[in-house]
């Protein structure tokens, strides 16, 4: 009878030990299925987190930028303005010639420039008679008689404007003096001056030549005409 009690118990206890252990078994079964359907629901669930991405830093395109890819459509050359012209106010100098320095002073008037007496006067409003043509016609220059080889001097400061030839007057000399005055020497040889040469009063410019055929009957002689702006004028009125 004990022996019967005693498998009893230990028959029963082997019993509660399984089912304990059933029971045991079948709660970590159930516990992690729910934890699976637990976790499948919230990924399932679960919204996408948005990742940042980080924005590029815009730069405009330039030419220097763009490089040889960019069209002549994308360049844009930003338009210069137009530098305004500086007015010049450098003013070039005028030369002052050697003529224009010149001043004729009337009231000293002029120096005789050879020893002779007068053979034809000055005549620009009456006719004079000329013995070698035997005529009579003005007169626009002193007829003044001299020695072939007597120099002849400047009657004033002036520059040497002309040389020239012609049948009447021989050889010529045109000095201007200043204040549009001139004075021209004819019959003239063995000159000492030259075109735009600066003479003084009193500097000899040539010698009296032969006279032409013009005044052969008059003899050696200077050929003396005065001009005030292209006008003949009397040197007697000038001459000191």
């Amino acid at each position: 009878m004990f022996y019967k009690e005693k498998g009893f118990y230990i028959s029963l206890i082997c019993g509660i030990v399984c089912l304990a252990a059933f029971g045991f078994i079948c709660m970590r079964v159930f516990s992690d299925g729910g934890d699976s359907d637990n976790m499948t629901v919230a990924q399932e669930t679960q919204e996408p987190v948005a990742t940042e991405v980080p924005s590029a830093t815009f730069q405009p395109e330039t030419e220097e930028t763009t490089g040889d890819n960019v069209t002549s459509d994308t360049k844009k050359k930003t338009p210069k303005p137009k530098a305004t012209p500086k007015a010049k106010t450098t003013m070039k100098s005028k030369k002052v010639s050697a003529e224009d320095r010149l001043h004729f002073d009337q009231e000293t008037g002029l120096l005789w420039p050879v020893d002779g007496d007068i053979l034809i006067e000055y005549s620009a409003d009456k006719v004079v008679f000329f013995p070698t043509l035997s005529q009579f016609k003005t007169n626009p220059a002193l007829i003044i008689g001299s020695k072939v080889g007597e120099s002849v001097k400047s009657s004033a400061n002036g520059v040497v404007k002309s040389i020239e030839k012609n049948d009447e007057t021989g050889t010529t000399v045109t000095v201007a003096i200043g204040d549009d005055f001139k004075i021209v020497y004819g019959q003239l040889k063995d000159l000492a001056v030259s075109k735009g040469d600066e003479v003084s009063e009193g500097q000899v410019i040539g010698k009296i030549a032969k006279p032409t055929k013009y005044y052969s009957v008059e003899g050696a002689n200077l050929y003396y005409q005065v001009k005030q702006k292209g006008e003949t004028v009397n040197p007697l009125v000038l001459l000191r």
